[in-house]
This record gives structure tokens, sequence and C-alpha cells, in this order.
């Protein structure tokens, strides 16, 4: 008696009859061979067969990245508004008061340094992005040169212009604007950020609220157990944020504790002897 099953009695591929079958698809669970499964960024260790891996409530991650792809972000209408004040407040100075004097029209002319790179941003414009990390730097040494006795003004807006341009050229969603080569890590950190669970999100921002006005502690627990029920690491996409929405609601449950037993106490000793007197 054998043992061997026999060839038209193996679980064959769907897309390669000739091929056994080595798994299962995760969706629909049709049979594969080794050269179908497919892996989907995101989603671990589960495996598709190409068509489900390519639907777009599988393969979220991709579907991310088309659905931002070369649409502008917030960073851009910033960029183009910021642009738009310049060039408004040049023409608002040189209608009301003219050009003035040398050192006046000159710092007129400083001002519209960022202009070309505002519009060339706003436009999509790759190399935009990279001018835009030394334009603050160019505008307050350029000022700096024409007034020095404002030095620390223009230190003070350079300091806030920098970091900005810097977190707009590290922005994922930004870089999707500019139709640059994202990984799939970046992008489901950028998922995780926008669109995992994100009533979690707002139970831990009422609960710390909570710390400092218990008012927001019933929002938080209920934000925090909505939250709890919609965590599902097996769904496509997996939905998340179980600490967070955790969090929410021990904050939400203590903070009226903590606000009855322990500062109120405090802030009556205090507050007494002023009232007292």
């Amino acid at each position: 008696m054998s043992l061997e099953v026999p060839a038209s009695q193996q679980r064959r591929c769907a897309v390669h009859p000739e091929q056994p079958a080595g798994a299962t698809c995760t969706r629909c669970g049709g049979f594969m061979c080794a050269d179908c499964a497919t892996s989907v960024p995101g989603l671990g260790a589960r495996l598709y067969c190409a068509a489900c891996a390519a639907r777009p409530d599988v393969n979220y991650l991709e579907a991310l990245r088309q659905r931002y792809w070369g649409r502008r972000d917030e960073w851009a209408w910033v960029v183009g508004g910021v642009t738009l004040l310049l060039c408004v407040t040049v023409v608002a100075a040189l209608a009301l008061w003219g050009p003035g004097t040398r050192r006046q029209a000159l710092f007129l002319l400083v001002l519209l340094i960022p202009v070309p790179v505002g519009v060339a941003f706003f436009l999509g414009q790759r190399w935009a992005r990279h001018a835009l990390l030394p334009t603050p730097l160019v505008v307050a040494v350029a000022a700096d040169a024409l007034y020095r006795d404002a030095r620390f003004l223009f230190l003070l807006c350079l300091v806030p212009s920098m970091v900005t341009a810097l977190r707009i050229h590290r922005d994922v969603r930004n870089q999707l604007f500019f139709r640059l080569p994202v990984s799939a890590g970046a992008l489901k950190v950028m998922w995780d950020r926008r669109f995992n669970n994100r009533i979690a999100r707002y139970a831990l921002r009422f609960g710390l609220g909570a710390v400092l006005l218990p008012l927001w502690a019933p929002i938080a627990v209920i934000c925090g157990a909505v939250a709890l029920t919609r965590v599902d690491p097996k769904a496509t996409p997996p939905i998340g944020r179980r600490g967070q929405a955790l969090t929410g609601i021990v904050l939400g449950l203590v903070s009226p504790l903590l606000w009855w037993f322990v500062l109120l106490p405090v802030l009556d000793r205090w507050l007494s002897p002023m009232f007292n007197k």
C-alpha cells in the first residue's frame, strides 16, 4: 500500500496548475505556489496571491502612496501663503512709503529673496525642496548686513524658520507631493500617525488634559473605551494603539481622584489663609 498522494489529488496553484500549491492566500483562500506567494509591506508574514496583494484594501501602504502622489500637502500651501504674504508686504511698503533710502530699498529686495523658491516649491519643483533649507539663513545674513542693530530680531526669526524648513524637508507627505521615492517603513509611520485608530490618540490627549482639567476625564474614558474595541492586529490594515487607549482610560479614571484627594487639599491649604484674612 503506497502512502504517496497521487498527482491528480495534490493541491495545485490556481495560476500555475502545473505547480504544487505551497500556501493559501490570506484573503481569498486560493491555493498558490511559491512564485505566486506575495508578502505585503506592513502586514507581517501574511501571504497573498498576486491579485489580492494588488488590491487597495490589502496593500494599503501602496494605496496611501497613490492617494497623495503629486498632490499638494499642507506645507506646500503654507510656503505658498508665506510667499504671497512677502509679496504683498513689499508692494504695500512701496505703495505707502515708496522705495525710501538705498538701505531701505535693499531691505525690500532682501524680503523678496524667498519668493522664487516659494513659487517653485508650490509648483512642485524638486530643487526648491533643497533650496528651502538655506533660504532663511541667506535672508537673515543679508538683512543683518543692512541693519546690524536688529541682529537679535533676525536671529529670533532665523531659528524657527530653519527648524520649520528642516521639518518640511523630512516630511513624508511632502516627499509624496514632490513624487520622491518613499520606503514602506516611512509610509507605515505616516499611516499610523494619520489613520491608525485616531480616536486612541484623542483618548490620550484628553487623558493628559484631564490631569490639568478634570472635566476632560469622561471624554478620555469614552474615547479610550471606543478605541479599545477597535483594536484588531489581524485586520487589514491592522488597527493598533492599544497602549494609548488604555493610557487614556487610566488617566481619565485617575485624574479626578488625583484632584479630589491630592490637589484640592493642597490648593485649600494655600488659598484658605488668603480668604480668611
